[in-house]
């Protein structure tokens, strides 16, 4: 099966992006795919399945880097309702140059391996471009304000084989995460779907949201020997606030206790995850990556559907691992913070989620 290429302007992707903007911010009360122009959602949906070979081509390159910590790597095509919300809130102002449609994550197992992996992408024979100054995204040196911890690159794809000529200067993003950073944003994710929040974007008076900032900070210092935003905090002062806080809000038990009904066929390493409105999680396989490319924007548009993702890895179990968020899957989360807060507290405390009513 051939790839989807690019058959608009970026003038026009530019002006369907702010058109389709401007329809949702006017019509926020119905759902995406009915307050947005059909004709600028055809433009939008042909530019985003257009970087299905871009994230081919990204995940194959990556592999191939000789890393001795043998990454889990996944990559995912962005979520059309997200799409339309980074264009509605202003996150994203231009749907042309819009950097992370293509999107690959790479989660190692401590900082050196990051760093290790980032030099041998920069020091790489592919022809690829760097679009940023060298350490713009560099969350880990300079965590976002939110907690969040991780290494963005962000890539202009470049293939000297005039097959490759159509999709040459589309981006991709490559998230580089330890388990422990994985572990973390997974657990915001998942909060921020169930509870409606969007703390994963900007800040917030709510309570759980200095949780998870303190939870950032804890795991950043007992398992990583690093710091976060809240330097300036001792580690008992850090412990004692997370549990009292936890007493308020039970953000931890709550994401703890969470199930997601998963009505399985059996994952692909190409596979696309509906959530329906009804809270379960089905998945559709697929053996290839094109065929699956094809399929997403029909399930989408189901009337049944909350969201639908289209991801891919190596194996099924790197899916699972690359995206825990979409199983609602906090198990790493908690067992990371329960590590961290014995570790400063020491394991004869009772965590208020372990205690039982």
């Amino acid at each position: 099966m051939a790839w989807p290429t690019p058959q608009y302007s970026k003038n026009r992707v530019r002006t369907a992006g702010k058109k389709i903007a401007a329809a949702y911010n006017e019509k926020k009360h119905l759902v995406w795919n009915l307050a947005i122009p059909y004709e600028e959602y055809l433009i939008l949906e042909n530019w985003r399945t257009s970087h299905g070979a871009v994230l081919n081509t990204a995940q194959a390159w990556l592999r191939r880097l000789n890393s001795p910590g043998r990454p889990i790597v996944g990559q995912r095509l962005k979520r059309i309702n997200t799409i339309v919300d980074k264009l509605a809130t202003g996150r994203s102002r231009d749907l042309s140059t819009m950097h992370d449609i293509a999107g690959v994550r790479a989660i190692f197992r401590s900082l050196d391996e990051i760093y290790d992996f980032r030099d041998q992408m920069r020091q790489s024979k592919a022809q690829h471009r760097l679009t940023h100054d060298v350490d713009k995204f560099d969350y880990i040196q300079s965590p976002k304000t939110t907690g969040y911890r991780g290494i963005h690159e962000v890539m202009e794809r470049q293939v000297a084989s005039p097959s490759g000529i159509p999709w040459n200067g589309l981006k991709f993003e490559v998230q580089l995460r330890t388990a422990v950073q994985h572990a973390w944003a997974t657990a915001v994710e998942i909060y921020d779907d169930t509870q409606t929040a969007r703390f994963k974007f900007q800040q917030s008076e709510n309570p759980a949201y200095e949780q998870f900032l303190i939870a950032s900070e804890i795991l950043a210092r007992v398992h990583e020997a690093s710091s976060g935003c809240l330097a300036e905090m001792d580690d008992i002062k850090l412990a004692n606030r997370f549990i009292e806080l936890e007493y308020q809000t039970h953000t931890v038990t709550m994401i703890h206790g969470l199930q997601v009904a998963v009505n399985y066929r059996p994952l692909k390493k190409n596979s696309i995850l509906q959530r329906t409105t009804k809270g379960d999680l089905f998945v559709f396989s697929f053996s290839s990556f094109p065929q699956a490319l094809r399929a997403i924007s029909e399930i989408e548009g189901r009337e049944e559907t909350l969201n639908a993702v289209l991801v891919g890895a190596k194996t099924p179990l790197h899916i699972r691992e690359a995206f825990r968020n979409y199983f609602e899957d906090t198990s790493d989360f908690v067992f990371l913070l329960e590590e961290a807060i014995y570790k400063i507290m020491g394991h004869e405390i009772i965590l208020p989620w372990q205690k039982t009513t």
